[in-house]
């Protein structure tokens, strides 16, 4: 059987769009499994590549204290995300003179309203009002998530140092918030 006959066989029995229909499912096909496998070792890998930022009192690990922090909540200018804060800093160029540029408070819980609110009970609320937000950063053991820890010039023991710099943002007078950025140093 020659090729033309072949063709003549093939064109009898199936329409060119059925042809094309098939070859595109076939496709598909493929894709997705090939997605899906990915998707499946993506999951397995992110069962061991964990990393963290948890904002809770129950999940705050006691060796590595730490608070979260921020621009002052009537500054209109400043950074505008919220940064996990070492209690442990390690300063690059410190100095006792005023700043006049971004500013980085600690946060803590305003809950003088609870015993309207009903969002905590009163003996949770009264505990909780004027206290530190505290929060942790879980590490990985596999380089799989590159972080930015403020305050900090060098890492944790058993962390890898990827960059270094300046943490840097809006005048906190400005009009505007903008994220916290870093100014690598090379």
């Amino acid at each position: 059987m020659d090729f033309a006959q072949l063709s003549r066989n093939i064109s009898q029995r199936y329409s060119i769009s059925s042809l094309i229909a098939f070859g595109v499912l076939l496709v598909l096909t493929i894709v997705i499994l090939h997605q899906d496998s990915r998707i499946g070792k993506m999951e397995e890998k992110s069962k061991t590549n964990r990393f963290i930022s948890k904002k809770s009192l129950d999940d705050k690990p006691d060796d590595t204290p730490s608070v979260v922090g921020g621009q002052f909540f009537d500054h209109t200018g400043g950074g505008s995300n919220l940064l996990c804060l070492p209690n442990d800093p390690i300063w690059a160029n410190y100095t006792t003179e005023v700043e006049k540029g971004g500013y980085i408070y600690g946060s803590e819980y305003q809950l003088d309203l609870y015993p309207t609110n009903k969002l905590f009970s009163f003996a949770n609320a009264k505990s909780l009002h004027e206290h530190n937000v505290p929060c942790a950063v879980c590490l990985t053991r596999q380089p799989a998530v590159v972080m930015m820890l403020p305050a900090r010039t060098k890492c944790y023991d058993g962390w890898t140092t990827e960059y270094s710099g300046y943490l840097m943002t809006e005048r906190h007078t400005h009009k505007g918030r903008h994220e916290y950025g870093l100014c690598t140093r090379s």
